[in-house]
């Protein structure tokens, strides 16, 4: 009697624990599928400058350096039209196209080499996205965060303008600014 009833609770707080680990990554995936929203969204509310070339105005090019759920979700938003233009998604190998970009997200992955791919997109129009902690103060553009239960994020005035990018009033309002000038 002893051994059924242990094993019956063995089972139970076996089912338990793995309900609770998929209620995880189910949480884990839909905050994933939330911050890609966001991503469209800063598409949304950004405006590139007009001389960038043909090939680049053709398509609004969503870019991708490492691997995290973000940048498994990214693949949704192929081919949606965002001001006339078909987003297409580029995971970067070689960091040399990266002025091909309208955005970019840096996956927490290449968080050792984050000074180098922001330096070598300085002052271009490449908006710049992460969730690593600190990405703006480090001249990222956008840096999404997580306050308590809602998902914030911090802009980086400075870089944004430096990039020739202008951002959306509307956007502007929802987020924390890092904005040297207005000192």
């Amino acid at each position: 009697m002893a051994t059924r009833l242990l094993t019956y609770i063995t089972i139970v707080v076996f089912s338990l624990s793995t309900m609770t680990i998929s209620a995880a990554q189910d949480s884990e995936q839909e905050a994933a599928l939330l911050k890609t929203v966001f991503i469209y969204n800063f598409a949304k509310f950004t405006r590139w400058p007009d001389n960038q070339s043909k090939t680049v105005q053709d398509t609004l090019t969503l870019c991708s350096i490492g691997d995290d759920n973000i940048t498994k979700n990214l693949p949704k938003l192929a081919g949606r039209v965002l001001r006339g233009k078909p987003i297409k998604i580029v995971k970067i190998s070689d960091e040399s196209i990266l002025s091909n970009c309208h955005l970019l997200y840096l996956a927490e992955s290449t968080q050792n080499r984050i000074r180098e791919v922001l330096q070598s997109i300085k002052m271009q129009p490449v908006l710049t996205i992460s969730e690593m902690d600190q990405f703006s103060q480090m001249g990222g553009m956008i840096e999404l965060t997580q306050d308590r239960d809602k998902l914030r994020f911090i802009i980086n005035l400075n870089t944004t303008r430096s990039a020739g990018l202008r951002l959306s009033s509307r956007l502007l309002d929802l987020a924390t600014i890092i904005d040297d000038e207005a000192k």
